[in-house]
């Protein structure tokens, strides 16, 4: 066989990735060979991945994802063949038992990790695989755009820093201060100004689209604001001919906007910003200023992890993974926890992944949930079908292993998942198969079959 259609049948069947200078690569070369390593794609898996991201802005893309610990004969793969999206605005809620992957994954999205095998994308940019000059050079994007919230707040909280200094110390190591707070500040101008439009019942512009002004401003465009001011208010003028006093409110608004633009390109210091953009943090999470000069040690653990929140989010990052969140506060405190996720979701617009091991916690905050087993997914779909329409029987099992109230059986053991039931071979393998619409299932025909009739 030609070398050319070998590789052309390789890449349209299997997916790959460089890999390094090894003796088995160069020989490959040598012969003609793509210098790429290949396996096998799972059955299905395009589809699923096309289906489920139709007419939707994917913020974070995984794909083939593999993470190895260890050298040698020690090595243990963490994560195989992982791929989903995220999308924005969406909360993605990653479910498992202890030592599933979960916060592998998520340490591994926000760079703490480096992959073994795979690609990841985050809004549209390729974060590369190891610790190279390539990652260094991607470090501030990574940091501005990605933030993290861990399992325990009292250990990831500095115990000798007053609450003013742990929560600023993300904004303190950024070298693009400015920026991120001229990006926000456009950013609630246009979320405004849409509410001002509708609000008014004015005729709009072909040109006026706040998802694509808003990506235009991903990185803060001062230019955006006069855009808005001279460009856009002679448009907005032309199709409201009979709206003068309507349109010089508009206009009031925009050349004050453009003011505090101004202001935030010419200050010299940053700290009254830097201050003011802390405290509205905190008051977002239920915290106010009495906190500033007081120490982590001082608050409950539930306080402790709102800090934690208001530290990640001083930010305003892309994408948050917030690793085990309520896993270490009592019942009562996880609920309130679980609650300021949903508040921050509308107020911020908050992209999220939400990695626990109580599936019916998650199910309350999720737009979508995914079921991890030794580091793959076995199942993914909307929350409510995961929770009520689900088929896989470890997911079953993490469903039964949740007490209920409506429960009339008289132990708390449930259904127990056996590895060992699936027919799995070198010629039987899963393939994701589709549930319903946006509810896709790692199993052989066979196996979804049976499982949807109860047999199990």
């Amino acid at each position: 066989m030609q070398t050319a259609e070998l590789n052309k049948q390789l890449a349209s069947q299997q997916i790959f990735e460089d890999v390094n200078n090894s003796i088995f690569a160069k020989s490959l070369k040598l012969f003609g060979y793509d210098n790429k390593k290949y396996r096998h794609a799972t059955k299905g898996l395009k589809a699923y991945l096309d289906d489920e991201s139709k007419d939707r802005e994917i913020v974070l893309k995984v794909r083939h994802l593999d993470v190895t610990y260890g050298t040698s004969l020690h090595k243990f793969k963490a994560i195989k063949d992982v791929s989903f999206n995220i999308y924005k605005g969406e909360i993605l809620g990653l479910v498992g038992e202890s030592g599933s992957g979960k916060s592998t994954i998520g340490n591994t999205i926000a760079g703490l990790v480096n992959r073994s095998f795979g690609d990841i994308e985050l809004i549209g940019r390729h974060v590369p695989k190891k610790h190279s000059s390539a990652k260094r050079s991607m470090s501030e994007f990574l940091m501005n755009k990605v933030q993290m919230i861990f399992q325990d707040p009292s250990g990831s909280l500095n115990p000798h820093k007053n609450i003013w200094n742990v929560v600023k110390e993300g904004l303190d190591n950024l070298k693009h201060q400015r920026s991120l707070y001229l990006k926000l500040h456009i950013e609630s101008v246009l979320k405004i100004l849409d509410s001002k439009l509708v609000k008014a019942k004015l005729v709009l512009p072909k040109s006026w689209n706040r998802k694509q002004l808003l990506n235009r401003n991903i990185d803060g465009d001062d230019n955006l604001l006069d855009y808005l001011k001279t460009s856009f208010m002679e448009e907005l003028k032309q199709a409201n001919p009979s709206r003068n006093k309507t349109l010089a409110q508009f206009q009031k608004y925009l050349d004050s906007a453009n003011s505090k633009t101004n202001h935030l390109l010419t200050v010299k210091s940053l700290a009254e910003p830097k201050r003011q953009w802390v405290i509205d943090t905190l008051k977002s999470v239920g915290l106010d200023t009495s906190v500033l000069d007081r120490y982590p040690l001082e608050f409950s653990g539930g306080q402790q992890q709102r800090i934690g929140i208001s530290r990640a989010l001083v930010m305003r990052p892309t994408l948050l993974v917030a690793d085990e969140p309520i896993s270490a506060l009592d019942v009562s405190i996880q609920a309130q926890v679980i609650n300021i996720f949903n508040d921050l979701k509308e107020k911020y617009d908050l992209t999220m992944m939400l990695i626990a091991h109580d599936l019916r916690m998650v199910e309350y905050v999720s737009d979508r949930i995914a079921v991890m087993y030794k580091g793959r997914i076995v199942e993914i779909g909307k929350a409510e079908d995961i929770a009520r329409r689900s088929y896989h029987p470890y997911t079953k099992s993490l469903l039964d292993a949740v007490p209920s109230l409506e429960s009339k059986q008289g132990s708390l053991v449930g259904y127990v998942y056996d590895p060992d039931m699936h027919p799995y071979n070198q010629q039987i393998q899963p393939e994701w198969l589709k549930v319903r619409e946006g509810h896709y299932i790692l199993a052989t025909a066979e196996e979804l079959a049976d499982w949807k009739q109860g047999k199990y």
